[in-house]
């Protein structure tokens, strides 16, 4: 009997270990980084403030071109000194354009030939509401939503993409974000630095954006 207990007595540590070795394995393919498509550049695009992203506007409302322009300055910020890629506005998008013709990915691959680049960096403003409130208090908080897409211009593969998505909640009502909370330094944020925030953050995960 003392022979038949210490049999599966080994047995058992035999298969915790063949299990423990197996998830060190898993782990290790699945730690195992994705191969890169080599990009001679990426043409990062002046940034899209979606139709509804603002909500309803009274005609003439300049709001729009404000976000952008800020947006468009966060991102410059951030990839500035990045060598592999070309920031454009909106002028030099017009321009590089004037002769390209055809559907959407034929325009990214003329933009990409005369930028000397194979990819492209597009940024979509989903959402874009500003507290109603200070510091202290608000009666709605900020929110916000944008999408970041990098396509490859000769096949339209796509090579990244990430998004944001987020409306700012009290501690009490989740305890889970206090790391954040408390980043934040206990306080109702505004929309400009909710947005400058998410974006720094998405940029610096692009694999194809570290220097």
């Amino acid at each position: 009997m003392k022979k038949i207990t210490g049999f599966f007595i080994v047995l058992l540590f035999g298969v915790l270990f063949l299990a423990a070795c197996s998830g060190k394995i898993a782990d290790q393919a699945e730690d195992k980084p994705a191969t890169l498509q080599p990009l001679t550049g990426i043409v990062m695009m002046p940034v899209v403030i979606g139709q509804e992203a603002l909500g309803t506007r009274p005609p003439g409302d300049t709001t729009r071109d404000g976000v952008a322009q800020f947006v468009d300055g966060v991102i410059y910020e951030a990839l500035a000194t990045n060598d592999q890629v070309h920031i454009i506005s909106d002028g030099q998008l017009d321009a590089l354009l004037t002769d390209a013709a055809g559907d959407r990915l034929s325009q990214m691959k003329a933009l990409g030939a005369k930028m000397g680049s194979n990819a492209v960096l597009e940024v979509t403003v989903t959402r874009f509401h500003e507290r109603d409130g200070s510091d202290l208090s608000v009666n709605s908080p900020a929110s916000a939503a944008f999408t970041m897409v990098l396509t490859h211009v000769e096949n339209g593969k796509v090579l990244w993409d990430a998004s944001f998505d987020e409306t700012q909640e009290a501690l009490t009502s989740n305890l889970l974000a206090f790391g954040k909370v408390k980043n934040r330094g206990f306080k109702w944020i505004t929309v400009e630095e909710m947005v400058r925030e998410g974006l720094k953050e998405r940029l610096a995960e692009c694999p194809y954006l570290q220097k």
